[in-house]
């Protein structure tokens, strides 16, 4: 971080800020008076003339005073008024100032009044006849802004106003306003800069004690000020440094606790993956003698032949020897493993996984119930899904007892299908029910080695469901405890 040094560099920003500003707001002021101006005069011109049309058209042409009047109107508005009637005879214009209509026994001679001839410059007409246009005489320069209005009575109105005077009067606007609004520009920007002073001085104090505060250097002090904000304000950084000078004291004592756990799981991380690897190998001895064996049995050389028991033999033991596989390759690449999924069907899956072990509980009498709808059909990795069932069944068939009952059931529970195997017998006390699914651990201390079971089928459960983001468990049931597990549905 680029900390700032000079002690004057707030001024010269604020300064150039100031400038900036200022600059912008008189080139923008400018085109818009100089620019803008001159149309609001001319608007202001039109209503103008617009009222004065009013204003003839109250009037009584018939009135001993209508000239009287009419001279006021002009003289007050400097305007040039022509009036006809009906539309295509003057009887009116400003410079004859004649009455329309007779009075008395006297008449008018109106036929030396002319209409002013001018060149039409532009036009802008009205839905209700009325028309703005702006003309201009034809040995001069001189333009007018006319407007033009016809009473339903065919009485016709043109009213002259010279644009010269629209322009005059918005330019002496302009220069009136831009005078006065530099002047108050500039006794702001005095007030302003005399203002910022007045904080400026205080925060080049407080950037250097907080500079220092950058560097973790916590020992500078604000001073206090006169200003009241500027004091709660120096008060407040003096309480942050004192705060973060004991917090900066405890963040070291717990980095140091924080370095020895990390290196504490460190050490269990890399005892876990060594623990993992020699599971897996030491599976893999008793799975190459049981295919090896179960070749054996299958060509006759025992002399007993069951093929069709050994194929399944043959089967299961390449599905594990490649679940271990897989696992390990799980383990190399930090569990970062793709899954091979596919749609299935759950019933078909399960039945045809019992089959395979049928005999295992019809010569123990154990009571077998399935109890799965066909239309479950779930999408996961059948190979690694049919494994977690295999585990649960086999502990099933390892922890049975009682009427011996081994129940399989599934229900739709949203989003999965949940399938339950539960078995009677004794129940999994508190303690061990929250570390079956660790590497190892056997709730049942009788199951030795020797039998086979070494405390890694539920782990290997918990792996697989974990790669599928999909939930599983265990429930103490009434004579009896359920394993459980979640199979996504298919789109």
């Amino acid at each position: 971080m680029k900390l700032i040094k000079e002690p004057s560099v707030l001024r010269r920003r604020f300064s150039l800020v100031n400038l900036t500003l200022t600059l912008m707001f008189l080139a923008l002021f400018t085109f818009l008076q100089f620019e803008v101006m001159d149309d609001i005069f001319l608007l202001v011109a039109k209503n103008s003339l617009v009222s004065v049309a009013r204003e003839i058209e109250a009037l009584d042409y018939k009135s001993d005073t209508f000239n009287n009047e009419m001279s006021d109107i002009e003289a007050n508005n400097s305007v040039y008024v022509e009036i006809y009637y009906p539309r295509d005879r003057l009887v009116y214009t400003t410079d004859s100032n004649k009455v329309v209509y007779e009075h008395g026994n006297s008449s008018v001679s109106l036929e030396n009044l002319q209409p002013r001839v001018m060149k039409l410059i532009s036009q802008e007409m009205h839905t209700d006849g009325s028309y703005f246009e702006i003309r201009q005489e034809f040995y001069t320069t001189a333009q007018y802004l006319v407007f033009g209005a016809f009473k339903d009575t065919d009485i016709g109105i043109e009213i002259y106003y010279p644009t010269d005077l629209i322009r005059d009067n918005a330019s002496t606007a302009s220069w009136v306003l831009f005078a006065l609004s530099l002047t108050i520009l500039f006794v702001v920007l005095l007030v302003v800069s005399l203002v910022a002073k007045m904080y400026l001085d205080p925060v080049e104090k407080i950037k250097k004690t907080t500079q220092k505060m950058i560097r973790l250097d916590f020992s500078a002090v604000c001073p206090p000020f006169k200003n009241k904000e500027l004091s709660e304000l120096s008060d407040n950084i003096n309480f942050l440094s004192s705060t973060l000078s004991e917090s900066m004291k405890e963040l070291q004592s717990e980095n140091r606790k924080l370095e020895y756990a990390i290196e504490l799981q460190r050490k269990q991380e890399k005892a876990q993956r060594s623990f993992v690897a020699n599971a897996s190998h030491e599976l893999k001895t008793p799975i190459s003698i049981i295919r090896g064996y179960a070749e054996g049995i299958k060509y006759g050389i025992s002399g007993d032949s069951t093929e069709e028991f050994c194929d399944i033999i043959i089967e299961e033991s390449d599905k594990m020897n490649n679940l271990i596989v897989r696992l390990m390759e799980q383990l190399q690449y930090s569990s970062v493993y793709s899954l091979n999924e596919s749609s299935f069907s759950i019933k078909e899956l399960i039945t045809g996984l019992i089959s395979g072990t049928r005999l295992d509980f019809e010569e123990c009498g154990i009571s077998l119930s399935v109890d799965i709808p066909e239309s479950f059909i779930g999408r996961g990795d059948s190979e690694l899904l049919s494994s977690v069932f295999n585990n649960y069944f086999s502990n099933a068939l390892s922890h049975i007892d009682f009427e011996k009952e081994i129940r399989i059931t599934g229900t739709d529970v949203g989003e999965a299908y949940r399938i339950r195997v539960y078995n009677s017998g004794k129940p999994i006390n508190g303690t061990d029910i929250q570390n079956i699914w660790q590497s190892f651990y056997r709730a049942d201390k009788a199951h030795s080695r020797k039998e086979g079971r070494f405390g890694l089928g539920l782990s290997i459960v918990a792996t697989i469901q974990n790669l599928h983001k999909q939930e599983y468990g265990v429930l103490n049931r009434e004579h009896g405890v359920e394993f459980w597990f979640d199979i996504k549905k298919a789109d």
